[in-house]
């Protein structure tokens, strides 16, 4: 029997998602509740102290101390490795009830602390839902009733309770409006973001497969250049031997010559021969007598057999760099480097020396860094540009590698 990594390990079914999801929310609201907890004991402290309306100061403060024991142990229960579900309906049950021993000490249902339970009510609707909202809502109904009926204080009426039990009602019902606004709001959010995401992916595989069918018709139309005029050049080439017409022979060369650097410009054959390595060798060491800025180059030898589909893309940004910079740094130096980024992975970088810009506000009409952005995007991969005006440039180009073409 083998062992399965969890990468083996099938998906997680939807319940099992949505029941880590309703935990992952569960567990921030009894954290924000439990800091609000604390602001709320505070102010108690600052009522207590005040005197307003106490029936017995002593007891007062009594369950005062048992509130503040009761406040950190809900916070060690949440700040530490406890079960999150389990914590969250001690606290539920443990508020309106610390709120009935307090009011029952400092003037039943008139007590300045009673207004405590409508926040009970509200954390228990962003905590849970409607359905242990209402069950919260029916045992402050009776913790409501106990107060009229036992606490001392101001005589209460009839009417006195019915007011409490209305508001009890009306801030739990507001909390439930809200509570499902906010849910429809964030489904939302969320549909137009899988929406967004969909259509991203979308434009990414459109992009790339765009470039795939300009790569492969550049192919192709090297192809077609090299079958049809070889055959030209060969007869053109022995007729001009023949003649023995030097000025004929060094005009055929020189076409030769053109023909061959515009196929390598259409679609280097190396590059499919002998991969990305060697035909950046190539490429670069005939550039070097054409651009007026020296080129250094870095490549990794652990990459010498790099072969992978998106050669020619990571080919074709490495030559709009080198186009660029010719047209626009004005650097006296660039450095191509290419090397391992991670196990899976290679990183091209292309430095220079020249102007710099700044890659935030490119100049209008200037459209080579979208390109190239593009083009590593199709790769699967990712396109940084670091520069400065005067402090020359730097692309950083990371691609996914290890594919066999």
């Amino acid at each position: 029997m083998t062992d399965r990594t969890a990468t083996d390990l099938p998906p997680a079914p939807p319940d099992t998602e949505r029941d880590i999801a309703v935990v992952d929310h569960l567990r921030k609201a009894e954290y924000q509740i439990l800091w609000l907890r604390w602001i709320g004991i505070v102010g108690w402290a600052l009522i207590l102290w005040r005197g307003g309306a106490m029936a017995d100061a002593g007891w007062a403060w009594a369950v005062y101390a048992g509130g503040v024991a009761y406040t950190g142990f809900a916070h060690w229960r949440v700040a530490g490795d406890r079960p999150i579900l389990s914590s969250a309906r001690i606290t539920t049950v443990g508020d309106p009830l610390l709120v009935t021993l307090m009011c029952i000490f400092t003037g039943g249902l008139a007590s300045v602390f009673f207004p405590f339970y409508y926040f009970t009510l509200l954390a228990a609707v962003f905590r849970f839902g409607v359905r242990e909202t209402l069950g919260l809502l029916a045992l402050t109904y009776a913790l409501a009733v106990l107060l009229y009926v036992a606490a001392p204080g101001p005589s209460p009426t009839p009417a006195d309770l019915l007011i409490g039990l209305f508001y009890l009602g009306f801030s739990a019902a507001l909390g439930i409006m809200l509570a499902r606004w906010a849910q429809e709001n964030l489904d939302l959010a969320r549909d137009k973001a899988r929406a967004l995401g969909i259509a991203r992916d979308r434009a990414k595989e459109l992009a790339r497969r765009l470039i795939q069918t300009e790569e492969d018709e550049r192919r192709r139309a090297a192809a077609d250049i090299h079958d049809r005029m070889s055959g030209h050049l060969f007869a053109l080439r022995q007729g001009a031997d023949r003649a023995h017409d030097a000025g004929l022979s060094a005009a055929v060369a020189a076409l030769s010559s053109d023909v061959r650097t515009l196929m390598n410009e259409m679609h280097p054959t190396v590059l499919d021969d002998l991969g990305f390595l060697v035909a950046v060798e190539e490429y670069v060491a005939g550039q070097r007598d054409q651009v007026p800025f020296s080129i250094s180059l870095d490549l990794d030898p652990a990459l010498r057999n790099w072969h992978c589909r998106s050669d020619a893309m990571l080919f074709r940004i490495l030559q709009e760099a080198l186009l660029n910079v010719r047209k626009h740094a004005g650097a006296g130096n660039v450095s191509i480097s290419f090397r391992r980024d991670g196990a899976n992975a290679a990183r091209l970088e292309i430095a220079d020396d020249g102007a710099g810009f700044d890659p935030q506000s490119p100049a209008p009409g200037h459209f080579g860094v979208l390109t190239m952005r593009e083009r590593a995007g199709a790769l699967g991969g990712s396109l940084e540009v670091l520069s400065r005006p005067g402090q020359g440039a730097r692309l950083v180009v990371r691609v996914p590698g290890g594919e066999k073409a």
